[in-house]
């Protein structure tokens, strides 16, 4: 069974702003793992068309729930494959002559048992799934294990649920450093103080830190307690862990909330969250309990995150930074993190 393209509204608000034939500047973006989708929307036998770094791609799931996500325009005679295929069993199908291809971008068969000329192939991108996401890889050599969230992959403890995406009209670094901005704590998220950023770690392809109230008498944000891990998977996907003391704890979390940005050209870019939360008890026994449970934690972090979000849509960079006291350094921390994972140049 084959399936035409399902365009959810973000993907309709993104190809809004990209008129056809027109192929903006290369993104710089850093090395790492960046957000494709949710898995619950790309379904199998399904199809879409995404655009991330200026680059169109046709993001497939196969028969068998293989994900692959390979260049648009076909090698044969520029059809694309998002807009005009469809997926048939294990391959990507171009509906101009029907050329198919793998999850890995290789022309597997041409019809008529014509030989399969060797430049037949699409640019292809590894791609993973892990907490209910599609992820794929950006940057030079091979894709580096995903290894912060190997807690989630326990599905007798865990719930993933998806958040939401949102489409943000600026540049990705604008948008990516906003979660280790501790200053607008209280004006976002209602912190009866100031908030104060400790590094953890700060070297290389590693960057984590915990945020925690400067009044240490402060107990309770929102009935929870005011501590929070975050660590960078990559510059643009961080990982926020709620924590019951304000030294790291390396327990796996009760509430881990995922965060990432994606970017589609120069002034645009995605952002997306969503939540892996630790069962109460096994599901034999507390099935209904967990579900309410995590519906719950995910309830409170769409409240934190639309105070984010409407801002995060319509920011801008400033031509000139402008600093206070109350600012700290975590977001320069982060900015030099952003640049030394930048690939080098040409």
């Amino acid at each position: 069974m084959t399936r035409r393209p399902h365009l959810r509204p973000y993907d309709r608000e993104v190809h809004g702003h990209l008129p056809p034939g027109v192929v903006p500047e290369p993104v710089a973006s850093p090395t790492g793992w960046y957000f494709a989708r949710f898995s619950k929307h790309l379904r199998r036998g399904q199809v879409v068309p995404v655009t991330y770094m200026s680059h169109e791609y046709a993001l497939f799931r196969t028969a068998s729930g293989q994900v692959g996500m390979i260049e648009s325009q076909c090698c044969h005679m520029g059809a694309h494959l998002a807009r005009g295929g469809y997926v048939r069993e294990e391959s990507l199908t171009c509906g101009f002559h029907a050329w198919e291809f793998d999850v890995a971008g290789r022309c597997v068969k041409i019809p008529g048992g014509c030989r399969i000329p060797s430049r037949a192939a699409q640019r292809s991108l590894t791609v993973r799934e892990h907490s209910g996401c599609v992820w794929f890889w950006h940057g030079p050599g091979p894709a580096e294990p995903f290894t912060d969230l190997d807690h989630a992959r326990d599905r007798r403890r865990y719930l993933y649920l998806p958040g939401e995406v949102h489409v943000c009209h600026s540049d990705l670094l604008t948008v990516s450093e906003h979660v280790t901005d501790v200053a607008h704590w209280p004006c976002a998220h209602g912190a009866p103080g100031p908030m104060t950023y400790v590094p953890l770690r700060d070297e290389g392809r590693h960057f984590s830190f915990v945020i925690r109230p400067v009044d240490m008498n402060v107990t309770r944000v929102q009935r929870f307690r005011p501590y929070a891990r975050v660590t960078m998977a990559s510059p643009t996907l961080a990982l926020v862990s709620a924590q019951s003391r304000p030294e790291p704890d390396t327990r796996p979390p009760m509430l881990t909330v995922i965060a990432a940005v994606s970017p589609v050209r120069p002034d645009l870019t995605i952002a997306i969250w969503a939540v892996v939360v630790r069962k109460l008890g096994p599901d034999w026994l507390l099935w209904p309990v967990n579900r309410l449970w995590a519906a719950f934690l995910r309830r409170v972090v769409r409240r934190n995150a639309a105070s984010d979000v409407d801002v995060l849509r319509w920011r801008r960079p400033v031509a000139k930074d402008l600093w206070s006291a109350a600012d700290g350094d975590s977001v320069r921390a982060y900015r030099r993190f952003y640049r030394r994972n930048l690939p080098p140049g040409p």
